[in-house]
């Protein structure tokens, strides 16, 4: 499964960009069982500035220091959660995608090797994982409807242990089991 997720991630096109400000976010795999995987998300603190209390990917805005997307991911999810990167495993990126404040976010799949112990920083109040098989169930698929650019349409969300996964989070979330775990959610809008 980890070897076919990263044959189809190095078909993308890294170079695309629209001279937006760019962020790296981390799609954290772990092996749960030999057909389930987890992924781990976290909730920012109630005391951020933007996006509190929301339910996010570990990751953040590129600065001046990063050499390329991977690296700000990786930056960031050490800071945030103490993400041990010798114990992971960098599969690629997805194609990005705009946020409602015009930044780039660009997802980038790793895999943890073995599992290790995550501790939050201050920008971060939880961790915690979500089994693709409850991601893939449609009965925990919450539809939600958004608005964007002045278009209406419905996203898929979900609620998971009172976490409410939803808005930019869910819309990649839902791209990637689409594209990877072959989910079959149908969508709404369009990337």
């Amino acid at each position: 499964m980890i070897s076919s997720i990263k044959d189809k991630l190095s078909n993308i096109n890294y170079d695309a960009t629209t001279g937006n400000r760019k962020a790296g976010v981390m799609i954290l795999l772990s092996k749960i069982s030999d057909k389930n995987f987890s992924i781990k998300f976290t909730l920012r603190s109630s005391k951020m500035k933007t996006h509190a209390g929301e339910v996010s990917f570990p990751g953040g805005m590129m600065e001046e220091i990063d050499h390329d997307i991977f690296q700000t991911a990786l930056r960031e999810c050490e800071e945030e959660i103490n993400l041990q990167s010798t114990n992971l495993e960098i599969l690629g990126k997805m194609d990005y995608f705009i946020s409602r404040h015009k930044v780039e976010v660009h997802p980038v799949v790793g895999f943890l090797e073995t599992n290790q112990s995550f501790k939050s920083n201050y920008e971060i109040d939880e961790i915690f994982d979500v089994p693709i098989s409850y991601l893939l169930d449609e009965e925990n698929i919450i539809w939600q409807e958004l608005e964007r650019d002045g278009i209406k349409f419905k996203s898929p969300s979900w609620s998971y242990n009172g976490f409410k996964i939803w808005g930019l989070t869910a819309m990649i979330t839902t791209i990637f089991v689409n594209d990877y775990f072959d989910a079959g959610i149908k969508l709404d809008w369009k990337r």
